[in-house]
């Protein structure tokens, strides 16, 4: 798998951005797609199914997937509207299946081995106020990892998420502009420090290499102990 051609969905920034920098420096043919695609990319929206067909048509052969493209707000569940739970699950679980599916439809038929990697979070075990819509959709994205792990293994699909903690993104920003809620989110940390998206890269391309040829579904925190506590 080293060195393969990868597909990296919400490349255009952040963890996504971070990945295909990582890629590409050990050796991938990496194409990254985002609805703002950075030079040379594809645009993607995950939440429309006919993207995705598009895309994966345009980029084909493929030894891997990143599913990185990601959105966060933040509303008290009395205050949720329709629309934001929807766009949520849209973008964090419906298209993540969707690009698993379109995908896996294609290795299989040629009977090729194949590596994804989901982006889930911490928030889909330790809760936090504000972002039920959230949290529920990252839950859901480690949910769908182990369900279709174990339908794809037969078919030498591997199929693994990881689970970034607090690390600072575009997406991310505002949490690190209220010092006093800093303070008490990493007072969570044991290791007393946020990440950075490159030490989520190194995790996804572990996951993503030969030398993880036998895990799959597993979620892979990368959070600086967060999650142990």
């Amino acid at each position: 798998m080293t060195g393969g051609r990868v597909l990296i969905s919400g490349g255009g920034s952040g963890i996504g951005a971070a990945t295909a920098q990582y890629l590409t420096e050990r050796g991938w043919t990496v194409i990254a797609a985002d609805v703002k695609p950075p030079e040379g990319g594809h645009t993607l929206d995950v939440a429309e199914e006919s993207d995705w067909t598009r895309v994966v048509d345009a980029v084909w052969p493929l030894d891997a997937l990143v599913n990185c493209a990601g959105i966060r707000d933040v509303a008290m569940v009395t205050e949720l509207t329709g629309e934001q739970i929807e766009r949520m699950l849209a973008i964090h679980v419906r298209g993540i299946l969707t690009a698993i599916r379109e995908v896996s439809r294609r290795w299989i038929a040629e009977g090729r081995p194949g590596a994804i990697v989901n982006i889930s979070s911490v928030n889909a075990t330790h809760a936090v106020p504000g972002q039920a819509h959230y949290v529920a959709a990252k839950a859901a994205v480690s949910g769908l990892t182990r369900a279709t792990a174990i339908e794809l293994a037969p078919h030498r699909v591997r199929m693994n998420a990881v689970a970034p903690g607090l690390i600072r993104t575009p997406m991310t920003e505002i949490r690190f502009q209220d010092e006093s809620a800093l303070e008490r989110m990493l007072a969570r940390i044991p290791m007393g420090r946020h990440g950075q998206p490159s030490e989520v890269a190194a995790a996804i391309a572990f996951l993503l290499s030969d030398e993880a040829n036998y895990i799959t579904g597993v979620t892979f925190p990368v959070d600086g102990g967060w999650t142990a506590c």
